[in-house]
């Protein structure tokens, strides 16, 4: 999506803005890293996730074991390094370490102070950039599918299926359920089928689990009834719940709207970025509501109502 594209774009203009910096005012502009990063929803969640995946790594005992003189090592993961380098530039940005004596004594031989800094931000810095891009653009990916069910179900098969719905009311769900599975195994992803167990249960579609790219989706209906915003709550919490069982940090719970009114989400980030997204106990779960019931034109129908649901009503069971 545009949302996590723009977002790469702006980390990688943060990253030059520190590579280029000089060695004497290095700890503040790491300090300025430091709070963009914090400052937006969607990074913090995974540097929130980075101390959950790796509970076991003390970063600073690494540090001081790993990075020894003209030499240095990371963990075996991905994430541990992430986890790392996270902290290295946390100890520079509150002035814990100097950056140019960190530089001179494990990461380069240069006697030129600001091309040693450099070295060390090429060296530990871009890979942790690099993480976080990957994880915004697997994300990427999975939402550029959920919007293309999106349109397909509104543009295409709303009406069969809610012919199909009124028809057997009773397996309603199912029916939206087979129907978001088999679009997704059209759309390429792995064994949509599945559905492993949990600790909390089975998620109605958890695939590509040990890829770079995985999703664990629950649907829910609502109709502003019988499925009413406490449904719509309980299809959030087992989203968080399914992604923390699997180790996963990012969930996805898509809402099939039956009712007359449009239906408004909420979110932690700005309004406008769809779809709406909320970052809870160190997983996102992305929202994607879909218009299952067909409505008579804008011009016959005036104006729709909205359905507002606050945070707090989906969040409030998934944080306790």
């Amino acid at each position: 999506m545009r949302y996590e594209r723009d977002l790469q774009v702006r980390l990688r203009e943060r990253y030059r803005r520190l590579f280029k910096t000089d060695y004497q005012v290095y700890g503040r502009e790491a300090n300025y890293f430091r709070q963009y990063i914090l400052g937006v929803p969607a990074l913090r969640a995974i540097i929130d996730s980075i101390s959950r995946d790796e509970p076991d790594l003390d970063a600073d005992k690494w540090i001081a074991e790993q990075f020894t003189w003209q030499t240095y090592d990371w963990p075996e993961s991905e994430v541990g390094r992430a986890k790392v380098a996270w902290r290295l530039i946390e100890r520079i940005a509150d002035g814990e370490s100097d950056a140019m004596q960190v530089a001179h004594h494990s990461f380069s031989h240069e006697s030129n102070l600001n091309a040693s800094v450099r070295e060390m931000t090429e060296k530990a810095v871009e890979p942790f950039i690099e993480y976080l891009e990957e994880r915004l653009g697997s994300e990427s990916e999975v939402l550029y599918l959920l919007e293309r069910l999106k349109r397909r179900v509104e543009a295409f098969d709303q009406k069969e299926l809610y012919a199909r719905y009124e028809a057997d009311t009773q397996h309603g769900e199912d029916i939206y359920d087979h129907y978001i599975r088999r679009f997704l195994f059209d759309e390429g992803i792995d064994n949509p089928f599945s559905q492993p167990r949990s600790a909390s249960g089975e998620a109605d579609i958890v695939s590509g689990l040990d890829s770079d790219d995985p999703l664990v989706e629950e649907t829910k209906l609502y109709d502003g009834e019988r499925y009413n915003v406490a449904y719509v709550a309980k299809g959030f919490n087992q989203a968080v719940q399914y992604a923390q069982d699997h180790g996963k940090t990012v969930g996805h719970l898509v809402v099939v709207n039956l009712s007359d009114r449009n239906l408004q989400l909420p979110t932690d980030e700005e309004p406008s970025i769809w779809p709406p997204r909320l970052h809870v106990s160190g997983v996102t779960i992305y929202m994607v509501v879909v218009r299952g019931k067909p409505l008579p034109s804008a011009s016959r129908r005036g104006r729709q109502a909205t359905k507002t649901v606050t945070r707090d009503e989906l969040v409030r069971s998934a944080d306790t």
